[in-house]
């Protein structure tokens, strides 16, 4: 039985604490994420969908040549160090392992590169109860701004250029978000978490969703009564492959490799009667001649719109997260297995996309009412297939591609249009799961190592040869765009925030709480404090002259070292102001950290910048955390007198009664002390003093068996 009042609940439990903090909350929540770089004239922008203007909350345009992006390092995104161990229950794996020198700027581009290299390292198996050697014979990179920069709602817009050929299937480069609660990669933090978007207690979803809207009383600064979840949505993933350039089947219209996968991943997701994977969803049962029903209709999400090059996507319609294996990172039980789904769609790319800057364009109304646009920069097929195209030809117009509301999730399994705090994602991974053969001789032995020519047969022709000179993705900016007052425009879905710890959804003290499930596995863990390294690196970065800390100035305070001075001249010709000096170590502030061992020159941040090297800009966040505000109320707000029962009292009772007869004795044997100690001083002086009386008695007083008599 669903309870449809659990969002009502939460939401009237955050009005309450958000009373609290009414007084200096500002009226617009916005965190200090504009990028100074961006043109005046994309401060603004309006919907391709409305027209209606949003205004700029976050940018990054990528013009500082040189920044590195490694926990610690940017106060915007952290790049991972670290194999992605995505192993699911059918068996598949990734073959990649993320390095955060993989991820630079350079030529005014966010640069993600993958290459063939080797990561060995030695990991401990829970089940056999040794360390085994691993390996992973890809390097890639994957940058996030998780705990960072986060927001709800709005328009997220990327300039990028796709990695690879588009005609050789393997690489996954993809643009995504994350609800905040769930790390990416991270699998015991998204473990029935991910993708979760469900807001109404039902019970026999209950053990499926681990932060269920059935809950009465969540802990760690949850709301009670609130379902949560790490929803997803892929701005677009690249699949690449086919140089024939056929149509696939069952697309409709006709869309061919390579194509950008639109989706929404969702739970909780169509538990039976699926559509088939390869075929389109069958909307209508199909008869017999004598008219009776051969194959019922499938159950699938109704109402989903695609234009111009766009298909549904026939070939993935979701995840069943089973029971685990021993083997498996996470833990899940039957009871807790449950089906996600993939609501998407394929829209056509071309060569272009792979040459030059082309835009993708999300805009997202969250919550009940809200809906999911994507659009893309659109080329004509260079290959002159008969296809319905749009968009001028040039990769210029923007073009409508799918559409996904709230009500085609509502009406089906009670789910809804994503309201969680999400954070940005940009990464090209490599999984034989994604892009390579569908099939491999028998006699072809399945492993995926370039250097070893009896792998070759499990590769597409032509990946090997294209991944020894490496691929990159450029991204040339990404902005975030959002509109005041959103839930009472008229258009759809909930109010848009930027935060990654809203009152209304927080995260915070959640993550705080089961840091373990966001931190690397050993022996990576050995090197951390934490999850992530909140506080950024202001200076610190080994240099040889001002040029390397982001100032002009070349002349070498540090004798030079032997590399070649490439980069560092172009940091100093496209920098248009000084950003921090090179000095003695000494003289910089916060570098003596225990342990550490300090270079002879590093670099010294000027206000406004930070980074090892100074080159990142001073992004803060004026969000308000329900984290921070709880702990600051919690002490007054919080405090409840405890339930008196009888027992209590007549405890209270008699301890009060021994505690004042107590008193009483103490008060007594004191004054006793005292009398005894003034008779023997008065006897004293009278013995030494002659004094008698007429009886020739000693006179005064005498002490009788701790009493008084005269």
């Amino acid at each position: 039985m669903r309870n449809r009042h659990g969002s009502a609940a939460a939401t009237a439990y955050a009005a309450v604490v958000a009373a609290a903090a009414a007084a200096s909350m500002p009226s617009a929540v916005r965190g200090g994420w504009i990028d100074p770089d961006t043109p005046e004239e994309f401060r603004t922008t309006k919907s391709l969908l409305d027209g209606s203007e949003y205004r700029l909350v976050m940018s990054d345009e990528f013009e500082t040549p040189g920044r590195t992006f490694a926990d610690g390092h940017d106060p915007t995104w952290t790049a991972l160090d670290k194999s992605d161990d995505d192993y699911s229950a059918s068996g598949g794996g990734s073959l990649h392992f993320y390095n955060s020198s993989s991820v630079t700027t350079k030529n005014g581009y966010l640069q993600i590169s993958t290459t063939l290299e080797e990561t060995k390292w030695n990991q401990y198996d829970d089940i056999k109860e040794e360390w085994k050697p691993q390996m992973k014979h890809f390097k890639s990179g994957m940058v996030q701004s998780w705990e960072k920069f986060c927001f709800t709602g709005g328009i997220v817009e990327v300039d990028i250029v796709l990695p690879g050929d588009p005609y050789i299937g393997g690489l996954w480069p993809a643009i995504w978000l994350l609800g905040n609660i769930g790390r990416a990669t991270y699998e015991a933090s998204t473990n029935n978490i991910w993708p979760w978007s469900y807001d109404e207690c039902d019970r026999s979803l209950q053990r499926k969703q681990s932060i269920s809207a059935c809950d009465e009383a969540n802990h760690y600064g949850m709301n009670p009564r609130q379902g949560r979840g790490a929803t997803e949505i892929d701005i677009l993933e690249g699949m690449m492959g086919d140089p024939e350039g056929q149509y696939l089947p069952s697309t409709d219209p006709p869309v061919a490799l390579p194509y950008a996968d639109m989706t929404l991943q969702v739970a909780p997701g169509v538990p039976e009667n699926r559509p088939m994977s390869g075929f389109q969803p069958m909307r209508n049962d199909s008869l017999t001649p004598d008219g009776h029903t051969e194959l019922m209709a499938q159950t699938w999400y109704e109402g989903l719109e695609v234009e111009g090059n766009t298909t549904l996507n026939p070939f993935f319609y979701g995840t069943y997260l089973g029971e685990t294996k021993p083997e498996e990172p996470v833990t899940r039980t039957k009871e807790e297995a449950f089906q996600a789904d993939a609501v998407g769609a394929m829209h056509q790319l071309t060569p272009a996309h792979f040459k030059k800057n082309h835009k993708f364009r999300l805009e997202w109304r969250p919550g009940r009412g809200g809906r999911l646009d994507w659009y893309a920069q659109s080329h004509a097929n260079s290959q002159g297939k008969d296809g319905y195209l749009m968009g001028d030809g040039k990769g210029e117009d923007w073009v409508k591609a799918y559409t996904l509301k709230d009500e085609s999730l509502a009406n089906l399994m009670g789910s809804k249009i994503p309201q969680e705090p999400s954070y940005l994602i940009f990464n090209i991974a490599i999984s034989s799961t994604w892009g390579f053969p569908n099939s491999i001789p028998d006699w072809c032995e399945k492993c995926y190592d370039c250097s070893n020519s009896t792998c070759a047969c499990a590769f597409h022709p032509g990946f090997c040869n294209m991944m020894k000179g490496g691929v990159k993705m450029l991204i040339d900016s990404v902005r975030v765009y959002q509109k005041d007052n959103a839930a009472g425009d008229g258009t759809g879905g909930q109010n848009q925030t930027v935060g990654c710890d809203p009152l209304e959804f927080p995260t915070r003290e959640y993550i705080k709480g089961h840091g373990y499930r966001y931190m690397r596995h050993p022996p990576f863990s050995y090197e951390d404090d934490g999850p992530l390294k909140y506080e950024i690196d202001v200076g610190g970065g080994e240099c040889e002259s001002d040029v390397d800390c982001g100032g002009t100035s070349t002349r070498p305070v540090a004798p030079k070292a032997s590399t070649g001075g490439g980069a560092k001249e172009e940091r100093r010709t496209s920098l248009s102001e000084e950003r921090g000096k090179c000095v003695p170590s000494d003289f910089v502030t916060g570098l003596f950290r225990r342990g550490s061992v300090l270079p002879t020159y590093a670099c010294e941040c000027y206000h406004g910048y930070t980074g090892p090297n100074c080159l990142a800009h001073a992004h803060f966040d004026e969000s308000v955390s329900a984290y921070a505000l709880r702990r600051s109320t919690d002490l007054g707000a919080s405090f409840t007198l405890p339930r008196v029962t009888p027992f209590m009292v007549a405890s209270a009772i008699a301890l009060a009664v021994l505690l004042i007869g107590a008193l009483v004795m103490h008060i007594i044997r004191d004054r006793n002390e005292r009398m005894g100690a003034m008779m023997s001083a008065t006897v004293g002086r009278r013995g030494s003093g002659g004094n008698r009386g007429s009886n020739g008695e000693a006179g005064g007083v005498m002490m009788v068996s701790g009493g008084f008599a005269t």
